[in-house]
């Protein structure tokens, strides 16, 4: 039994990886997804780590939804979910105040987006303008994929505040790890790159 479970985890793990690769390489291997890593965020944690268990998270959300026979837009999830919060990016010198981040790193984001993968499809738009909801006066998801990745992304939010949280779990970390052993010959991103930076915002 523990041997099955071992194995049902680890194809999980490998297809989440696959996930993120097709369909979010482009923004993974992106000088923003490098910045991200080294911008705290959510006290606890940085914009990199919280994007990435977005991503996670709603991927596994898919995956439920399709053993229930719903289907859902996966390169759509992935591609909103690893954009969601890359406007925040500099966000002590864009922003003069906590509401202001929170009304406009949504369309920055977006722009974002579209500066590293061209024209977004409406649905990839609108899961990263309206991933906010139901915070402040953000708009309410127009589809299952965008309330995915709001639901996403307020768990995430909350495991970014409990510390320890990846000791306790560390499926994150391992994906991280498998997708960096895969491309060492490349110069593909790195969470970990500058830990120091990381510590001294």
């Amino acid at each position: 039994m523990l041997r099955y479970k071992r194995k049902r985890k680890e194809e999980r793990k490998e297809r989440i990886r696959k996930d993120l690769e097709t369909y979010g390489d482009k923004i993974l291997n992106s000088e923003e997804m490098r910045q991200a890593f080294r911008q705290k965020h959510h006290t606890l944690s940085t914009v990199g780590e919280h994007t990435l268990r977005v991503a996670m998270t709603s991927l596994a959300i898919c995956y439920a939804l399709k053993k229930l026979h719903v289907k859902t837009d996966i390169g759509a999830v992935v591609t909103g979910a690893l954009s969601h919060d890359l406007g925040i990016l500099g966000r002590n010198e864009k922003y003069s105040s906590s509401g202001e981040c929170s009304r406009q790193h949504p369309r920055d984001s977006a722009q974002v987006a579209e500066k590293l993968l061209g024209k977004l499809p409406k649905k990839t738009e609108d899961i990263i303008t309206r991933h906010m909801w139901p915070v402040g006066k953000s708009k309410p998801p127009n589809s299952l994929e965008a309330a995915i990745v709001s639901t996403a992304d307020k768990i995430a939010a909350v495991e970014d505040f409990v510390e320890g949280y990846e000791e306790k779990r560390p499926g994150i970390r391992g994906v991280l790890r498998e997708m960096r052993n895969r491309k060492k010959e490349s110069t593909a991103w790195s969470p970990n790159s500058s830990q120091a930076d990381v510590q001294s915002r």
